[in-house]
């Protein structure tokens, strides 16, 4: 492809991206604005008993939203590896088109991540372009210690923590929104898919969200700062030096999916605009 044509293919899947940020700010705030809903007698429906027939209707709405939601993140997520695909002076056109050629999008994650890792500190063969040759985990000694950790530690988040929200994604897509089935002709009820499935909520999925720019910011500067250029000195390249604030902000988003408590979050809530409508009373005063 030429210069020109693969700005056009970038300005083309970032039109799709500003488009799903749209969709998922919209349905994000109604999930929100469900959280403050007041029932005709003035009180807070998610301030009610569980068993409160407007409560458990209000859930099911919710419910239904975030599996909108849940499908977004994911097209989100899809969308952001092909925009990668065409960044700028980042990739070989046979290195895009065997990444484009990845059918699965966690394999396509993984395989981005080491392609870039390759081209970042010069472990392309001459003949194998694509990496398919190479063996991080055993460049050790060529690399150091640190290096190879950072690559594992990267591929193992995604595995964690983007990878459990990709695997659900046709569930959610074929309506099996509350009961899920085994794949591939969903014949037969799967608990463990179900569970899965209603484990995502609003603050898991803004989390995941919130990853997958994390981690296309980081693919993108590993790409970029190679390992001639760009040094901050004769050793380390910016995304070396800046590795540990990088994961700083992933392992925060990390922490809020691995310990979320939707209900102490809709609380939390709750009692802040509680608060604010007291002192907003008070300034009436």
């Amino acid at each position: 492809m030429t210069t020109i044509e693969i700005g056009q293919y970038f300005q083309y899947h970032n039109s799709n991206i500003k488009l799903l940020k749209i969709g998922f700010d919209q349905i994000r705030n109604q999930i929100k604005g469900l959280y403050l809903t007041k029932n005709k007698s003035g009180d807070y429906i998610f301030s009610l008993n569980d068993n409160n027939l407007e409560k458990i209707e209000t859930r099911r709405v919710e419910k239904a939203l975030s599996r909108i939601l849940s499908g977004i993140q994911v097209s989100w997520a899809e969308e952001s590896i092909k925009r990668l695909f065409y960044e700028p002076n980042l990739l070989t056109d046979g290195q895009r088109t065997f990444l484009i050629e990845q059918q699965a999008l966690d394999q396509k994650w993984y395989t981005t991540l080491k392609v870039i890792f390759c081209i970042a500190y010069d472990l392309v063969p001459a003949t194998d372009e694509t990496c398919s040759t190479v063996r991080i985990e055993r460049e050790r000694r060529n690399l150091g210690d640190e290096l190879v950790d950072q690559y594992l530690e990267l591929r193992d988040m995604i595995t964690d923590h983007l990878v459990p929200n990709f695997s659900i994604r046709n569930k959610v897509q074929h309506g099996e929104w509350e009961f899920a089935f085994k794949p591939k002709y969903s014949a037969e009820f799967s608990q463990d898919i179900t569970d899965k499935i209603n484990n995502e909520n609003f603050i898991t999925t803004t989390s995941r969200y919130t990853l997958v720019n994390a981690f296309y910011q980081m693919i993108v500067d590993l790409g970029r700062f190679k390992s001639n250029r760009f040094a901050l000195d004769s050793m380390m390249t910016p995304f070396e030096f800046f590795y540990k604030s990088y994961m700083r902000k992933i392992k925060f988003e990390v922490d809020k999916i691995t310990n979320s408590n939707l209900d102490s979050f809709i609380n939390e809530k709750l009692l802040r605009e509680i608060r604010g409508q007291h002192y907003r009373s008070l300034e009436k005063v």
